[in-house]
């Protein structure tokens, strides 16, 4: 049954098990049929160019990447400022999640949708994690780059292939220390990352990423476990939004500071939350 206000939700979230071998993280969605993708992979223009895409948004302010050393630090950046990228925002505070899922573009009259994941351990990594590095440099290699012919090769002989020698060279400047093996598990993963506190809007949102590899080739995105994923009927779970209760749920987390103004610290959204708060 839908959830019509946050009581319904927290009864939904009382379901959860908890272990201590995985970690709990959500994402809202406006529309309940909203796949697990990041957005480079919403548009294939936008996919086929994104190592052009990576380099020029930097060339274009090189002054606002100064502090930005790793891949990953540069695609958070990036994403923050709406770029499309291979990473995709989560949290691990469950209402901030509910905002979102009430929040989004209404007009389609969709109900929304908080997924919730249980990420075992071994599948969170932190920000200098060597197979974050990996994953998030391969936005710097061309829609065409593949392991798809060389992914059963002993690891040796994996590693002397031109296409990983070259997403070597990436990793390289910004870990000159890095082994020089690749293995082709890490390549074809999503890893859920633990990013640095380093602006606002992140530790508002309780913020964290997971980061997309590649099934094959560019063009296919590695898949998320579903074993990740407790809004599977099985598991009895619910999370789906009422669209006529969407407004009445942001009003609810709003009495409990949840809104625009908490989560977007950003100037352009205080204005957004004080002529709609006084203007209604």
């Amino acid at each position: 049954m839908p959830i019509e206000n946050i009581a319904d939700f927290i009864n939904e979230l009382q379901k959860i098990p908890r272990r201590k071998d995985s970690e709990l993280y959500f994402r809202g969605h406006s529309s309940f049929d909203y796949k697990l993708e990041p957005s480079i992979y919403r548009n294939k223009k936008l996919l086929n160019n994104e190592h052009n895409i990576f380099k020029e948004f930097i060339l274009r302010t090189p002054s606002d990447f100064l502090n930005e050393k790793s891949a990953l630090e540069k695609l958070v950046k990036m994403q923050h400022y709406g770029l499309p990228t291979r990473i995709l925002d989560i949290t691990s505070n469950p209402l901030v999640a509910l905002y979102f899922a009430c929040k989004g573009n209404n007009r389609t009259k969709k109900d929304g949708q908080v997924v919730a994941f249980k990420i075992p351990k071994k599948d969170i990594k932190y920000y200098d994690s060597d197979t974050v590095s990996i994953i998030a440099n391969l936005a710097k290699r061309p829609v065409n780059f593949t392991i798809e012919d060389i992914r059963n090769l002993e690891i040796d002989e994996f590693n002397k292939q031109d296409a990983i020698a070259l997403l070597l060279h990436e990793i390289k400047e910004e870990k000159s220390y890095f082994n020089n093996i690749i293995r082709e598990k890490d390549i074809e993963r999503v890893v859920a990352v633990k990013v640095k506190q380093s602006n606002s809007r992140i530790i508002k949102q309780s913020g964290a990423f997971l980061i997309f590899g590649i099934n094959g080739n560019k063009l296919n995105p590695a898949r998320i476990s579903i074993n990740w994923i407790l809004n599977l009927k099985a598991k009895n779970v619910d999370f789906n939004i009422n669209h006529d209760s969407k407004e009445y749920i942001l009003d609810e987390l709003n009495v409990l500071g949840i809104n625009e103004a908490t989560l977007f610290p950003e100037l352009e959204y205080q204005a957004e939350y004080l002529t709609k708060y006084y203007g209604r």
